[in-house]
């Protein structure tokens, strides 16, 4: 330690918010040095090492407005801040060069306060946390099973073959982002589990979002469809300070009784068309199909430390239960983040997380299970063992297939930040993400007559299906950064290397028929047994240089590139360069604008940039497949042409906006208006029999357009000594159109979807059913016509009309509205209401019942419904009557939050205490005809747009939580 530092004295205080509150996490920092530390959930700082009688501090906190003081050393401070809409000199993560104040950019990065969100919502995952507080970033809810994860985009798609999702940084290190990792417990390719979950949403304290080419640039290559920053908690100087918090609660399928349809069929033993809700007999008789689950949570923490080392060290065990006994997560984590700062010069930042813990999952979608049983029940099975329902018991379901993923997984950071001249500062980080998946699928044997009934093969042979992955991430990072102050001009002149690497590893087994029950190991079967070992490497190394120009500290131009190799990139293509150039002039800093009335605050902002996604690992290379040849022999056989030529997708975007503050910063707003896309997107290209290989070559050939708008709009509706009610309202549009196929009109990733020159990229496409001749007898139709085509004109049988465009498969437009209603000082009520609209989703439930099981109102009842509908009904070929317009708006989140008296909270030896009760998912507002807007495939071969089938509704939650602080 310097010994200046040991020498010093101490600062120390307490931070408050306008009602007196004390406020945590706010960063303070003692001008002119290295010292600084951030307030403990009391509110409360030290600072020690001081030299001098007094010191200036300089005090930041998200959603308040920067303040400078002047401190006495040995003495107390007591420091109120004011919230503040727009926040200029609020500090974001931008890329490699490192932190900046949001007054030098020009480009829009989005900052969620999460810690002041955990303490007032019912979060209970990272996905959860993001949703409906950042525009333009769409969160997909995609099942309720609980451990299952959402499809997330900003700003829509990206790209037509490769991936969708933003990279996800942690403290400043790029971890493990993958969706569908587990068993596919929705089959046709779908898996619900996700790693963005795994880290504890208690542990973090900001998240900070990329949205664009534009602003992701310096992250490179793969970093076109955005990136998110996740900065989790650090410590303070000062004593230890333990945080601690209890959660209980509940999730439920809501109102299933009359959200579960109503089927149609014959009597088995009348014949006579009967109504039948499986879900009303059984909750009628006291057994509801779906149970209630319950969750509790439990986190402690602990922070403090001297002006040399700093410390938070946390540990946190989940247990959720879902609605079937076979759905439950378990898991147990910890993380530790170290602050050593040897001298005043150096910074050495150490971040380590851990979790372990089991998911049980539910079986659902294509897969079967109670969902699938009772969704389709059917009269046709009274009197049988089914009793009514469509395949087997619910119970039978759970005994006869379990599903699990196991998973370890260490992320852990070392940044080391040195300052030699007052001028220079230069860092080094090193991280790794270390996750390793066990996932199992096992049906065993059980001589049971029932089960045979039931299961047929499943039950009397049995089979078992276990895979992990083994995934690792390495990266290395060094940037430098020169700054120069002269004249009223500013210089800061950053260049940097980056290096990245990502190792996956799969090893699978597969097995049938046991020899009886009881025996469930994969050694234990006897027939059909295979298994396979596959290694995937990816490696990226990129280099970057920015210069930034600033005048008056009001008017910023900034610019850059950033050159990147990748190991996917084809062989005659060797680097790409990536451009950025950006301008940020606050404009209310300016001399003359001091006459614009109510107008306080006034940035205007624009942006151009590009970024890239490489293709995926071996794409690039021709190679062979090992099989087995003549008389058992090994040999090989062509398998992938490759592509030497083969480069990344390039994506791009000019962004324009501004940021404003009205009322001496009470309302604000934040506007941005992006236009870009993707040029030489990858595209499968057939390959000539004649080359000796065989399927498709990976081509960049597409080109996809996008634009939109997005808008943040904050507001402090009242603010007096007892009450305050602050509101917020984003919504942001995103508009896709295909503009090149390298030559073909369209391609159909999955089934209904096609990319279609002209269209939305991911469109839903099939013969729009109009009409139909009736028999006037049955009521049932005899022929059916379609619509003829863009190029119009009368109806035509469907048997010789074309496909036609259906609408979107992603939402066009988003947003979300949240009121924190603070009153007496002690109470507080967060709510927050959320919408996506603009799109269409596939009812695969209707398809199921309707269209192939001949369960639905319409197969008994045809005269009761239009020409179109009874035709539409009349075949399995026929999707536009399924494709429906599925927009919504959900009330997500409202919590009741009480702060006990500090005479209660003493009592239990604590600084603070405070309860609240929270519910989500409590109401949807919506024309879906379907059961749940917010209900999918995750992934797979059904994964592009939103198509629901015998999928879990999202859960409505209850939870109760107790919070201390000592």
């Amino acid at each position: 330690m310097a010994a200046a530092q040991a020498q010093g004295g101490t600062v120390s205080g307490v931070v408050l918010d306008r009602n007196q509150a004390p406020l945590p996490n706010a960063q303070i920092t003692v001008r002119g040095t290295q010292l600084g530390t951030q307030t403990d959930a009391n509110g409360r700082f030290r600072i020690s090492g001081v030299s001098g009688s007094s010191a200036v501090l300089d005090i930041r906190r998200l959603g308040f407005k920067a303040i400078s003081t002047t401190a006495t050393v040995g003495s107390e401070a007591r420091i109120s801040m004011e919230p503040a809409s727009i926040s200029l000199d609020a500090v974001v993560v931008t890329g490699q060069p490192g932190s900046t104040a949001k007054r030098t950019l020009g480009v829009d990065i989005a900052q969620i306060d999460a810690s002041s969100i955990t303490a007032k919502a019912p979060i209970n995952n990272v996905q959860n946390l993001i949703n409906g507080r950042a525009p333009g970033v769409t969160i997909l809810q995609n099942s309720g099973v609980i451990g299952s994860g959402a499809t997330v985009r900003i700003r829509g798609v990206s790209s037509f073959a490769l991936s969708n999702q933003p990279l996800i940084y942690v403290d400043g290190v790029r971890v493990d982002n993958s969706q569908g990792t587990g068993p596919q417990n929705q089959s046709f390719g779908a898996s619900t589990t996700t790693r963005w979950n795994d880290f504890n949403p208690d542990d973090i304290e900001s998240i900070e979002i990329v949205k664009g080419p534009a602003a992701a640039t310096l992250y490179g290559t793969e970093a076109a469809n955005g990136v998110i920053q996740i900065i989790t908690k650090r410590g303070g100087q000062g004593k230890p300070a333990w945080d601690v918090s209890v959660r209980g609660g509940t999730n439920s399928f809501a109102n299933q009784e009359n959200r579960i349809f109503t089927n149609y069929g014959p009597d088995p033993v009348t014949g006579d068309t009967v109504a039948f809700n499986v879900a009303q007999r059984e909750s009628s008789a006291g057994n509801p199909i779906f149970k209630t689950g319950t969750m509790q949570a439990y986190d402690l923490s602990v922070g403090g430390g001297s002006p040399g080392f700093r410390y938070r060290i946390s540990g946190n065990y989940k247990r959720d239960g879902g609605v079937t006994p076979t759905n439950l997560l378990k898991n147990y984590g910890g993380r530790a983040n170290l602050s050593l700062s040897p001298t005043d010069r150096i910074q050495i930042e150490t971040n380590i997380g851990y979790v372990t813990g089991r998911t049980d999952l539910a079986a659902e979608a294509g897969f079967g299970g109670t969902t699938w049983t009772t969704y389709y029940a059917t009269p046709t099975t009274f009197g049988t063992p089914k009793n009514g329902f469509y395949s087997a018991l619910p119970e039978a379901y759970y005994k006869q297939y379990q599903m699990y993923q196991d998973v370890n997984r260490f992320t852990g950071s070392v940044q080391i930040t040195h300052t030699p001249l007052s001028w220079f500062s230069h860092h080094l980080t090193i991280g790794t993400d270390q996750g390793m998946e066990y996932n199992e699928e096992l049906s065993a044997v059980h001589h049971d007559t029932n089960f045979s009934y039931f299961f047929q093969f499943d039950a009397d042979s049995g089979y078992k299906s276990v895979f992990s992955r083994q995934n690792s991430l390495s990266s290395l990072t060094y940037g430098g950064t020169a700054k120069t102050v002269l004249m009223g001009l500013s210089s800061a002149t950053s260049v940097g290397v980056d290096f990245f690497r990502r190792n996956t590893k799969y090893v699978s087994g597969y097995g049938e028929d046991f020899p009886g029950p009881g025996l469930t190991a994969l050694a234990s079967t006897t027939s059909a047994r295979t298994g396979s070992e596959t290694s995937v490497q990816n490696n990226t190394v990129g280099v970057y240089g920015q210069e930034q120009i600033g005048f008056r500290d009001r008017f910023f131009l900034t610019g850059g590139v950033r050159s990147d190799n990748n190991s996917s990139f084809g062989s005659n293509f060797k680097r790409v360069y990536y451009p950025k150039v950006s301008a940020s002039w606050v404009v209310s800093e300016e001399p003359f604008f001091s006459r614009v009335p109510f107008v306080n605050t006034l940035k205007l902002r624009s942006a151009y940039g590009q970024t890239g996604q490489a293709p995926l690992p071996y794409s690039a290379v021709a190679y062979d497949s090992a099989v087995t040849g003549p008389s058992g022999s090994a040999a090989l056989t062509p398998a992938s042409r490759g592509n030497p030529d083969l480069g990344p997708e390039r994506g791009y975007e000019t962004e324009i906006g501004f940021d404003a503050g009205f009322l001496n910063d009470r309302a604000g707003i934040e506007f941005t208006h992006f236009n870009g896309g993707t040029r030489n997107a990858i595209l499968d290209r057939p390959v000539a029999p004649s080359s000796g290989f065989p399927g498709t070559q990976l081509v960049n050939a597409g080109k996809l357009t996008k634009h939109g708008n997005e808008i943040m709009l904050r507001a402090t509706a009242v603010a007096s000594a007892r009450t305050t009610w602050d509101l917020t309202f984003s919504a942001a549009t995103n508009n896709t159109k295909v503009v090149d196929l390298g030559g073909a009109t369209f391609i159909s990733p999955s089934a209904n979807i096609r990319h279609t020159v002209g269209y939305p990229v991911g469109a839903w496409w099939g013969k729009r059913v109009v009409d139909a001749t009736i028999d006037p007898v049955t009521g049932n139709s005899t022929a059916v016509f379609c619509d003829p085509g863009p190029g119009g004109g009368a109806q035509v049988l469907c048997a010789n009309a074309p496909l036609v465009f259906l609408g979107s498969t992603t939402p066009t437009r988003e947003g979300a509205f949240t009121s924190t209603l603070s009153f007496f000082q002690n109470f507080s009520v967060y709510t927050l209401i959320d919408f996506k609209g603009g799109y269409k989703k596939l009812d695969g439930n209707r398809r199921v019942r309707c269209h192939l099981f001949i369960e639905c109102r319409e197969n008994y009842y045809p005269k009761e419904f239009s020409p179109a509908i009874v035709g539409a009904v009349s075949s399995s070929a026929y999707v536009s009557d399924l494709i429906n317009d599925a927009s919504y708006t959900k009330l997500r989140e409202i919590s009741l939050s009480y702060s006990l008296p500090g005479s209660f909270a003493s009592r239990l030896g604590a600084a603070r205490a405070s309860v609240s009760i929270a519910g989500r998912n409590l109401h949807t507002w919506t024309n879906y005809k379907g059961l749940e807007p917010e209900a999918s495939f995750q992934g797979g071969t059904r994964g592009f747009g939103q198509w629901e089938q015998d999928v879990t509704p999202q859960l409505r939650s209850y939870v109760a939580t107790l919070r201390l602080n000592f």
